[in-house]
């Protein structure tokens, strides 16, 4: 289709229905969909370039209604509504085309807690604010009201519905955040792993991998051999495994030199070698964090004498350790792919250290 020259409305068909794109230039910059209504057919395309020319005629003449009351058809059959949970089906789907793999998760849990709510929540958009209040966290709730709102303004923008966004009436939940990493100590990680030496003997290199490199556990799944220079004893972190799919580059930069020590080179020498992969799951296919972590990871931490923390929190334990080695932030950093205002600002308060005799 030939694109429509600036400042030209454009016919569009959406699911078999004739729409117009109105130009943005009318609507101080916004994108504007004009649904007519009418079955995409070549007698209905007519119609609808005659109501294009009155359209264009009118805006010349400045007698243009932007409240676009005076253009619909009188006998327009009804737009079927679309309820909550189709429109954001409809947004997820746009969004997984533009986002990281990494993102689409949140969307997904969205989309799920959608498909929890009972008939008489979701169809009510102040019960679906108080469900997701009640059975969530008050950051989860805000998150999801959030990801939830922008797709009912991507349903208005694209032409699905013609009803105000009736999610911006409410007042925004506060946002609460607590960020501050809980590292574990040398004595938790070691029995971590001594757990796993005795219980998954098959996953302790993993593990250990984890705790030694700081590595995001995505990157240790998505790490290859050659990758991995033995001689000249480096890593290079470029890609990660996402929602089971690989992903090129690590969440911050395309790619990032890591140098192995002893500690690792003994770790990475006793690694089985048959596969591109450095780490497999047990069936020889790539790790799937969210089975790993509450399959084997929770069964055998969880009854440990230790306070539960996910794997992620392997990565803050090494941040922590080097800072307490006094290694440089700027060091420290760019062996993990962060800036070194992040580790200042998240991780430099975590560091024990007494007060001096004065």
């Amino acid at each position: 289709m030939a694109r429509a020259k600036k400042g030209t409305i454009s016919l569009n068909s959406r699911n078999g229905i004739l729409r117009l794109r109105l130009p943005r230039t009318w609507f101080n910059g916004k994108l504007k969909w004009f649904n007519l209504h009418l079955p995409d057919t070549p007698e209905n395309r007519r119609i609808a370039e005659a109501k294009i020319g009155i359209m264009q005629s009118d805006y010349i003449y400045e007698r243009f209604d932007f409240t676009l009351e005076k253009y619909r058809f009188e006998s327009a059959p009804e737009q079927e509504k679309l309820s909550m949970l189709e429109i954001y089906e409809q947004y997820l789907n746009f969004k997984i085309q533009l986002i990281k793999p990494s993102s689409i998760h949140n969307f997904k849990t969205t989309f799920n807690k959608l498909k929890e709510m009972p008939e008489n929540v979701i169809k009510s958009p102040s019960n679906i604010r108080s469900w997701l209040v009640e059975h969530n966290t008050q950051e989860q709730a805000r998150r999801c009201l959030m990801r939830i709102s922008s797709s009912y303004d991507w349903a208005i923008e694209q032409g699905l519905t013609e009803e105000p966004n009736p999610f911006k009436k409410f007042k925004k939940l506060k946002k609460i955040s607590d960020s501050t990493p809980d590292p574990f100590t040398v004595q938790e990680r070691d029995l971590i792993i001594k757990t796993f030496e005795e219980n998954k003997p098959y996953f302790a290199n993993f593990i250990k991998f984890l705790f030694f490199t700081g590595c995001r556990p995505s990157e240790a799944c998505g790490l290859r051999w050659q990758n991995v220079d033995l001689m000249n004893q480096k890593i290079i972190f470029c890609e990660a495994v996402v929602e089971g799919k690989r992903q090129r580059g690590t969440k911050t930069k395309p790619t990032r030199t890591f140098p192995i020590n002893n500690q690792l080179m003994a770790i990475l020498e006793s690694q089985q070698k048959d596969d591109e992969k450095v780490f497999l799951s047990e069936k020889r296919c790539a790790i799937d964090l969210h089975n790993f972590t509450s399959r084997t990871w929770k069964t055998l931490v969880q009854p440990l004498p230790i306070r539960y923390r996910p794997p992620y929190h392997c990565r803050h334990t090494f941040i922590t350790l080097c800072l307490e080695a006094n290694i440089p932030i700027s060091q420290v950093a760019a062996w993990v792919g962060n800036s070194p205002e992040i580790i200042l600002r998240h991780y430099a308060g975590l560091t024990r250290s007494e007060v001096p005799e004065l």
